[in-house]
């Protein structure tokens, strides 16, 4: 699925297409927190693909590291983001190639470093810390 080699988490396809034809509009937005290698995005290419619509997807994944010994990490993947990335990439080539009236597009964006200082607003223990050492 989509080209790219991740046994681990593979979400099937046929099946986040049936949920996304229950849950969405042609129009919707659909927002996957933890998108590994962008099944979600991939399965929203092929619906929109199968019944023109328009809809758009928001992937959100940690750049989680992937194990040094790894079949994904031997093709030159350092973590997860990269598997995703060249996932929608492939499987947009393909979808592309089978209808090219659709937007296959994608914006990769990344969190850096806040400039903001720690403040005295937030404890320096954690609430846990907290209530687990009361007596």
């Amino acid at each position: 699925e989509g080209n790219v080699e991740f046994p681990n988490g593979k979400k099937p396809i046929k099946l986040l297409q049936r949920l996304l034809e229950l849950t969405t509009n042609k129009d919707s937005i659909v927002v996957d927190f933890f998108s590994g290698s962008s099944s979600t995005a991939h399965a929203t290419m092929e619906l929109n693909k199968g019944d023109g619509g328009n809809r758009k997807y928001i992937m959100v994944q940690l750049p989680e590291l992937i194990d040094e010994k790894s079949e994904a990490f031997k093709a030159g993947y350092k973590n997860i983001c990269e598997i995703g990335k060249e996932r929608i990439k492939r499987a947009g080539k393909e979808i592309f190639q089978e209808n090219n009236n659709i937007d296959i597009g994608f914006k990769v964006f990344k969190l850096s470093k806040s400039n903001f200082k720690i403040s005295n607003l937030f404890p320096k223990r954690s609430v846990c810390q907290s209530i687990c050492n009361q007596k």
